[in-house]
């Protein structure tokens, strides 16, 4: 069953309650305390996946998609990634490592986590660090399931969407994508997902499929676009520009064939939150006080402006 200080991290992602507990019936299932809303928990991974009037666009046919390659997917990445993308497959054990390690003490979190076959030989019970992998695709979850649990480590799985995680604001300590940001069919927001759920100078880093590199990879990448498998796929530095605008610092990347690795951190202070819609009014009301009607009125009027024009130069 899901551990007390697991759940302690989870939020509702249809309403972002902040507690949610293990429910009462015959089937197991986690309960939001706020909403009601009920999540179904399969072979010990809770589906958290919020449920959509209308579902974005492609996000069946990519995860139909995840669905059936993750059977093959073993035996088939490593293959791809030398022959076509021309990267060695230990490349991404190295920066697993060097993410895992930024977590020590703390929240480790994987979305994807796919088969888990680059998370699998980097954990081990003696770390001090809390395991958790997302994924949407329920056969990939099943098989990081069963090759995690060989490693003897401690570890928890959830069914989620990038785009919603069930993840408390700030908790997460260091954040790995590896391989996902080109299968998102939601970048910016996907980013902003993660860019919530670190904590301050939490560490971000994963790698992405980039165009531009070589022309065997080019050409693959393009036979996936025109059949809708991944959505448009961009230049190194068209991504990092996307990252970087999600407000994490400090990143740099490099390239390994049609492979970009990336890493930087959260930033320290949100700037999301200084203009926030509820900081607003506060001011406003301040400013009502200290003048009369006509003066409140010219002095709101001055300093909206006023804001508008340092916030244009802030950009």
């Amino acid at each position: 069953m899901i551990r007390r200080d697991i759940l302690d991290l989870l939020q509702c992602p249809a309403c972002a309650g902040p507690e949610l507990t293990l429910g009462s019936g015959r089937r197991p299932d986690l309960v939001c305390a706020s909403c009601d809303a009920h999540y179904p928990i399969v072979n010990g991974i809770p589906d958290l996946v919020a449920p959509e009037a209308t579902p974005a666009p492609g996000t069946y046919r990519t995860e139909t998609l995840a669905n059936v390659i993750a059977g093959v997917y073993d035996v088939v990445a490593p293959v791809m990634s030398m022959a076509i993308w021309r990267c060695s497959p230990l490349r991404y054990i190295d920066h697993e490592n060097r993410a895992l390690g930024r977590a020590r003490g703390g929240v480790y979190l994987e979305a994807p986590i796919g088969t888990g076959v680059a998370l699998a030989p980097c954990i081990a019970p003696y770390h001090d660090v809390t395991v958790l992998g997302v994924d949407k695709s329920w056969k990939m979850l099943f098989q990081a399931q069963k090759r995690l649990k060989k490693t003897g480590a401690s570890f928890q799985l959830i069914r989620a969407d990038v785009n919603a995680l069930p993840i408390k604001s700030g908790a997460v300590r260091s954040l790995q994508s590896l391989n996902g940001l080109h299968g998102f069919t939601d970048r910016v927001g996907a980013l902003r997902e993660f860019h919530r759920c670190l904590e301050p100078e939490g560490y971000f880093s994963g790698s992405t499929l980039v165009r531009a590199q070589t022309d065997m990879a080019d050409a693959v990448l393009e036979r996936y676009e025109r059949y809708g498998i991944y959505p448009m796929l961009r230049s190194p530095e068209f991504l990092l520009q996307e990252v970087s605008a999600a407000s994490f610092e400090g990143m740099h990347f490099e390239t390994h064939g049609a492979v970009m690795f990336f890493a930087g951190q959260r930033t320290t202070r949100d700037e999301t939150e200084t203009a926030s819609p509820s900081t607003r009014p506060a001011s406003k009301k301040g400013a009502s006080k200290k003048g009369g009607a006509k003066t409140s009125r010219a002095a709101k009027t001055s300093k909206g402006k006023g804001t508008a024009k340092s916030s244009r130069r802030a950009g």
